[in-house]
Parts: C-alpha cells; structure tokens; sequence
C-alpha cells in the first residue's frame, strides 16, 4: 500500500511540472543605461518549432525589460527532483540499517562510503564536461545514469535484492551521477532566476537532497522497519521515483530561458557565444587550473570552510541519526519521523535564511549567526547523549531541530557567497570545487565519526585528582571498561575540565560530538576574520 502511494505522488507530480512550463513571462524593469544586447544566437542553438511553448517571448534586441518565466520554477522542480532522488539512494538504509545488514552482511556505512568517494571523483569532471556538453545534455545523461544504477540497485524482482557486488556497481554510479545535479544549483540560479530570487533558488535545490533523506526515514524506518524481506521492493520504489525524474529532465529540462534575467547573466551569454578562448589544461581538464585560481580568490576560502564544514556535520548526524537517537532513548516508533524532520527542517531553514539573505545581501554575518546557533545545539547535544547523562527525549529532538534549522543554511548560503566574490569565475568550476570538497570531507569524516561514537571524555573539576597531561589518576587515564549498567564496551578517558568551563561536577560527551564541535568552532573561527566583495551583485546593481 506505502508503495502505491508513494508511485501515485510521484505521477502526480509530474503534471504539476509539466504545467508550470508554458511560460506567462513576468518582467522586470531595465534601466536605460543597460549593457547592449548580445548578437543573435547561431542557428545550432535555435528552438525548434516543437518547443516553441518554451520561447514565446521578444528576442533580446527588442526586449526593453529582463523577463523571468514561470518555467524557472520547472526547471528548479526538475533539478530539485534529481538531487532528492540521489540523496534518497545514499541515505536509503539510514533508518534501518540492521535490516540491511540482515540481507547483505554488510554495514551500510560501506554504501555510504562508497557513494561520497565516487562523488568526489565525478566533481572533477563536472565543470569539463558541462563546458563541453551544456546543461542540458548532462543533466540529461545524469538522470540516465542514475536510473541505471538505481536498477542495478534494485533489480526488477521484488521478492529479492541482488547480490552486494551489484548494489555496489549500481551506488557507483548513481554517486557518480550525483555531482551534476548538486553543483548545478549556482548555474542553474545565475541563468534563470533573477537578482533577489538567486539564494532562495539555490538553497531549494541544494536541499531538496536533504527531502530525499527525509524520505529515506519516513519510507525506510516506518514501512520496511527491521524487515529486511521488504527492502527489494522498497529500493524498486526508490528506483521508479528515478525514473520518473528521468522523464520529466529528458523531456523538458533546457540549459537555458530564452533571454537573460539578469545583466549578468547577459554577460554570461555573450561569453558563451564568443570564440572560445585557449586556457591552460592539466592533462585535458580546465578544472585543475580554475581550482588552483579559485582558491587564490581573496574570499573564497572561507567561504568554502563554511560550505564544508555545513555539508559534514549534515551527512554525518543524516548517516548516523537512528542510532543517536536510540541512544537518547527515542522511541522505535519515532525514530523515522524525528529523523525526516531533521531533513526538512534543514530545508525549511535554507529556503527561510536564504531568502533573507536575498533581501539584505548580509551573507557574513547571517552565517556566523547560523554557525554560532549551530555549535550552541551539538553542544547541548553533546551532553544530552553522553554516557552519563540523562536528557529528557523532548529536548534531543527539540535541539536536533533546531540544528538542522541553523546549519542547513550555511550551505547554500555560501554556495551563492562563493559565485558572488570568485564573480565573472565558472559557476560550475564554484559549486564542483565545494561539492568536492565537502562530500570528501564526509567521507573521511564518517568512519572517524563511527570511531570517535565510541569514546566517552569525561571532564572533572579541576581540583580533582589529576596525573600529567590532565589525565585522572582514578581513571588511570585511558580505560576500557563496561559499566553496570551493561553499555558496550567504551573507550573512556578522563581529563580535568578547561579553565574557561570552571564545572562543579564531573559530566562527560562523546568523542564523536566533540569532533562536531571542535570542527564548528575551527570554521567560525576562520570565516569571521574574512571580508567578502560581492562583485557579482555590484554588476547588477550597476546596470
């Protein structure tokens, strides 16, 4: 029944879609000192007579006035659709991962793993390929392959799953496919959305993977649960959802509207349509050299930190939800909708942030607010999951909430932060670059994630008895022990508390939270000493 519910929301989508891509253009004004209009497009790039729903609108020399269709919505739907899809598939058995191990023995952490790496080579290509091919075609291509490994994933028979050799080529290319819809968000944003529609567009569609977690717990942990007789039909549903996206990118996904919304996106055609100029290659790639330029951008380094930094503790409590949540003694019955409200909550809060951020253009500070809110919640987090400490359920899930609200934000945040001060660089060469960076920076830190999970630091008064190097002689240090109370076997180790806590009483946190923590205050403490030009918004604001 969950099945056919989920296939019938899905086709019912697709309509409302397709519906928004007749465009009722909507227009804003250009003021008369704007940049002349572009020579006309070369017949290679004409609309045929079979889309012309797609282009009813003046041509750029007899336009007075930048358009904005209503198929921008379309086409953030269509790339919003591909990103939930490939985040579904990583995060699939994040709700239940002892069914998994039931029907494969083997961790879902591998999965996981497995997908973030083939990500982080895909993001080297990226830029090269899109450059070569357009929007259009790649995204296209991408939703292809996708679809295949989803099918690869799932098989066609719902009475079993196929051997792990297969799941593992089918994550392989469904994380390899990944890239071109998550570093397309910038591109997608610069081309078709206008000046104060760009991070609330942006932060939808880099989100909108985050729904596909979501989707992962709701689907995963209330309708397969522990069963793992049910995961061959709940990863065919995962695989007719991708199928669906397939289509609906196949059919009416274009690169771009038919004229610009922006000044600089104007500008942004005008270079496409200009004679290529000769770069620098590294053994036929452009992207090594814009790499090397873009981190040599005053600027854009911190804001990658922030990126990185958003993007890795979001994968990380994403990964490892369920069984932070058993731990804070979350009920089996709530654990799936706690861990989806997560997701959407990181949603909410990108697409609520960022359009504040479209209206005030205060991207430093708006971040350091968010980064400093969220290192206040793993915190509280922190000591509400220690091994000692007893938190009522309440308070877990009131502050995971809130953290998703806080940290999901700085990453679409900076992804527009990044375009506005590496402005006239390649857009795609930005978001690869942080996508890279930052799904590399997961994969590293899952298995220390899982590791440190492990670790229990207990902090003591300062006046308690201490050894060398801050370690209690009562607990001889490092220990491995299991308490009465028949935890696992735990690393623990003590040390006498910093002098700035001055605590009364000894209170301990898991050395996965402080690993979380020591990585927030480490990127507040870098970008708030960074001052950022917004050039690309000084282009528009000129024109």
């Amino acid at each position: 029944m969950a099945r056919r519910l989920l296939l019938w929301a899905l086709a019912a989508a697709a309509p409302s879609a397709t519906a928004l891509v007749a465009p009722r253009p909507r227009v804003v004004a250009r003021p008369a000192t704007s940049l002349p209009p572009p020579p006309p497009r070369r017949p290679s790039l004409a609309v045929t007579e079979r889309r012309r729903p797609l282009v009813q609108a003046k041509p750029i020399a007899a336009a007075e006035k930048y358009t904005l269709y209503d198929s921008r919505w379309a086409h953030l739907f269509m790339l919003s659709f591909l990103a939930f899809v490939s985040d579904w598939v990583c995060f699939a058995t994040a709700a239940n991962p002892g069914a998994f191990s039931s029907a494969t023995g083997r961790d879902p952490a591998e999965i996981i793993d497995l997908f973030l790496l083939c990500n982080v080579a895909s993001c080297f290509l990226f830029t090269d390929i899109a450059k070569a091919f357009g929007l259009q075609r790649v995204m296209v291509a991408a939703s292809v392959l996708m679809t295949a490994g989803c099918f690869l994933r799932s098989g066609i028979d719902p009475s079993h799953l196929p051997s792990y050799d297969m799941i593992r080529l089918g994550t392989a290319l469904v994380g390899f496919s990944q890239p071109f819809f998550q570093c397309s968000p910038p591109l997608l944003s610069a081309t078709w959305f206008g000046q104060r529609e760009r991070a609330t567009a942006t932060a939808t569609a880099l989100n909108a993977n985050q729904l596909g977690i979501a989707a992962a717990f709701v689907v995963g942990g209330l309708v397969v649960g522990d069963d793992a007789s049910k995961l061959p039909s709940y990863f065919l549903d995962i695989s007719a959802a991708s199928l669906v996206a397939c289509a609906l990118t196949c059919v009416f996904f274009r690169s771009r509207p038919p004229t610009p919304p922006t000044a600089s996106a104007q500008r942004a055609v005008e270079k496409s349509e200009a004679p290529p100029e000769d770069e620098p290659t590294f053994l036929g790639l452009r992207y090594p050299r814009l790499l090397v330029d873009l981190l040599q951008v005053e600027g854009f380094n911190p804001s990658l930190g922030a990126f990185v930094c958003s993007i890795g503790v979001t994968n990380v409590i994403s990964a490892f939800a369920a069984e932070a949540l058993q731990r804070a003694e979350c009920p089996p019955a709530e654990l799936a909708v706690v861990g989806a409200a997560f997701q959407v909550a990181i949603v909410l809060g990108g697409v609520l942030v960022g359009g504040y951020v479209d209206e005030t253009r205060t991207f430093k500070r708006t971040t350091l607010v968010c980064l400093m809110v969220a290192t206040a919640c793993v915190t509280s987090l922190g000591l509400a999951e220690g091994f000692d400490q007893h938190f009522p359920n309440f308070v877990v899930v009131g502050v995971l909430l809130l953290l998703g609200g806080f940290i999901g934000p700085v990453q679409p945040i900076n992804a527009e932060l990044a375009v506005e001060v590496a402005y006239p660089a390649d857009e795609n060469a930005i978001e690869a670059t942080q996508q890279l960076s930052g799904n590399l920076a997961s994969a590293l830190l899952v298995p220390l994630y899982q590791f440190l999970a492990g670790v229990d630091v207990t902090f003591v008064p300062s006046d308690a008895p201490h050894g060398p190097l801050g370690l209690s002689k009562a607990a001889g240090g490092f220990a491995r022990a299991v308490t009465a109370a028949g935890r696992p076997d735990v690393t623990t180790i003590t040390l006498i508390d910093p002098e700035f806590l001055d605590v009364e009483r000894a209170f301990d946190m898991r050395g996965d939270d402080i690993l979380l923590l020591l990585l927030l205050v480490g990127t507040i403490g870098f970008f708030s000493r960074a001052d950022f030009d917004l050039r690309r918004s000084a282009v528009d604001d000129a024109s």
